[in-house]
């Protein structure tokens, strides 16, 4: 079974208000007869002495607030008083630490009030004055409690350098206007120098350290109000008073064209500040592009391609390929300007032949320029390095920027000719719908005048409609013009048969003795009748009646009722039924027409 109890320190407070350390133990609580209670016991991890008994009731010093207050600020106290004694300085700091590592197994309640009090009695100063201690175990142990608090909340952090850092600027105006000099540095810079002044050969507390920093930069931590936004406070803040102290050993060691210091320890810590440099690129904005441009940053950078350290080298072209990555044309033009694909072209060629990690990350870069087509680059790297990287015919990438150089190049000399290939990729085998409605409403207002010798006039749109949609107009042209024939044709025999003009005619439908009768009279066969065909009365005609309907109208004279004019349907069926009502009575007729 695992041991659940909790591994604590123990000090108990003198006669001379001086902690005493009593030792290292497992805490624990149970019922205590002796106490008449529930108690608090510590058990020491040696021999397994009692260390601390105590009854637990709401009178207990450790649980009021007021004792709190004063056991944290005579702790505090200690710490940051130069005439501590160093042995005893250790023993206050790694009970702080255990102290906060204990924090972690409270309800989020009860840890938001621990951490809360903590930032209220001072402990940021106070890690202040010990991070600048001279002793490497107190340092030690206060950058674990400044971990503890940068993970529990970073924007209590930068809060509080924040505002040092205005309470610095106000005392160095005044100290500057007496000609002092102020010579107070910032909890941050203390992080950032410990980072980079770290003995050890692994590097374990700058890489701690390094963690820390990227956590307080980070963006996606950092609250935005109403008032105010985190975020650009900060980052304003960081790029003016710290940034210079995060790069001063890349710019130390790459003044000339290779690295003064190409130790591994030296090429581990560049490959850290590199790391973190990376990642203001990826998630910071203008600060860190305005930084880079203006300290000319990547050239200094690119100086570490030349390391012999590959993951040095590499570390530097990730730095590059992740600015090439955002596009931006300021980034491009100053890579241009600085002529820095120099460097990465040296390596390439110094790499020969070899088929590894640095041949492929560089290769990989200019594909994506390939790729996405950054013109700009693209030609920068064709017209000043296409000498050194032609005979590259092992991968496609340096021909295909070639292609896409000359495809630039055809469409600047040829500007008609490049529109011309975005209309035909764009339009071609596509109509305008608006063209099809302009040429349906011309037809629609042609005039009868406009069509010639029995002909429609067709735009040359319309000939690749079908033959039904031309032929239709043609057919309803026709039956109009043998209309007017049929017309005429029945007023010249009508003149005929009277010997002058047919008197006029009257259609009645109801009177006092008007029946209406139906019955085929001769006269309905004759042509221009109105029952002939290209009649308006004829199926198919324009204004025809629907089939199936019979339409009658009574003739009269002054005389009276001469006769009715029946309008039949040319279907045989139709015909039959006429045949049928013939022999009917007239009344029967009569009725059935009603």
């Amino acid at each position: 079974m695992t041991d659940t109890r909790r591994r604590v320190k123990v000090y108990t407070l003198n006669e001379d208000r001086q902690w005493d350390d009593r030792g290292t133990g497992h805490v624990s609580s149970g019922y205590v007869e002796r106490l008449k209670g529930m108690s608090l016991l510590v058990r020491a991890e040696s021999d397994g002495s009692l260390l601390l008994e105590s009854k637990i009731n709401p009178n207990t010093a450790y649980q009021k607030q007021q004792e709190d207050e004063k056991f944290l600020t005579d702790l505090f106290a200690q710490l940051t008083d130069e005439a501590t004694d160093e042995e005893k300085r250790q023993e206050l700091v790694n009970f702080l630490k255990e102290f906060c590592a204990f924090s972690q197994t409270l309800q989020p309640q009860n840890r938001d009030a621990f951490f809360k009090t903590l930032s209220n009695m001072g402990i940021l100063p106070a890690l202040e004055v010990i991070l600048g201690m001279d002793d490497t175990q107190v340092r030690s142990a206060a950058t674990d409690i400044f971990s503890y608090l940068v993970e529990y909340n970073p924007s209590m952090v930068r809060e509080f350098v924040m505002q040092e850092a205005q309470q610095n600027d106000d005392v160095s105006k005044k100290l500057t206007e007496q000609k002092i000099t102020n010579k107070d540095i910032l909890l941050i810079n203390l992080i950032i120098e410990h980072m980079i002044c770290d003995t050890d050969p692994e590097l374990g507390g700058a890489v701690q350290l390094m963690g820390l920093l990227r956590t307080l930069v980070d963006p996606e931590n950092m609250l935005a109000t109403a008032n105010k936004t985190e975020k650009t406070e900060f980052l304003g803040f960081f790029y003016k008073h710290c940034m210079h102290v995060l790069t001063a050993p890349l710019l130390a060691n790459t003044t000339e064209d290779k690295p003064s210091k190409d130790d591994f320890q030296t090429a581990q810590l560049l490959a850290l500040v590199l790391e973190l440099l990376t990642f203001c690129v990826e998630h910071h904005t203008y600060h860190i592009k305005n930084y880079i441009i203006n300290k000319d940053i990547l050239r200094r950078v690119l100086v570490l391609m030349a390391s012999k350290h590959a993951f040095l080298a590499l570390c530097a072209l990730r730095f590059k390929r992740k600015i090439i990555g955002l596009k931006d044309e300021f980034y491009n033009r100053y890579i241009m300007k600085s002529f820095l694909f120099e460097p990465v072209v040296k390596a390439f060629l110094n790499n020969g032949s070899r088929y590894n990690l640095m041949n492929s990350a560089i290769i990989e870069m200019f594909e994506f320029i390939r790729v996405e087509d950054i013109k700009s680059l693209t030609a920068h790297v064709i017209e000043n390095y296409w000498k050194a990287l032609e005979d590259v015919d092992y991968v496609q990438t340096f021909k295909g920027l070639k292609l896409r150089f000359e495809q630039q190049r055809e469409r600047q000399d040829n500007p008609k000719l490049d529109s011309m290939r975005s209309i035909l990729r764009n339009h071609r085998y596509r109509r305008d719908a608006r063209t099809l409605e302009d040429e349906e409403e011309m037809w629609f207002n042609t005039d009868e005048d406009d069509m010639e010798d029995g002909e429609a006039v067709v735009s040359p749109s319309d000939k690749t409609k079908n033959d039904d949609d031309i032929m239709d107009p043609i057919s309803k042209f026709m039956e109009r013009k043998k209309l007017k024939e049929s017309e005429e044709k029945e007023v010249l025999l009508k003149t005929n048969l009277s010997g002058r003009q047919s008197p006029s005619f009257k259609l009645s439908l109801s009177s006092g003795t008007k029946t209406t009768l139906s019955s085929q009279s001769p006269a309905t066969n004759l042509p221009g009748s109105p029952g002939s065909p290209g009649s308006p009365g004829s199926p198919g005609s324009p204004g025809s009646i629907p089939k199936n309907t019979s339409q009658t109208a009574a003739i009269t004279t002054k005389g009276g009722l001469v006769g009715l004019v029946d309008y039949p349907d040319d279907d045989e069926d139709d015909d039959e039924d006429e045949d049928k009502e013939d022999t009917l009575p007239l009344s029967k007729k009569a009725k059935f027409e009603s």
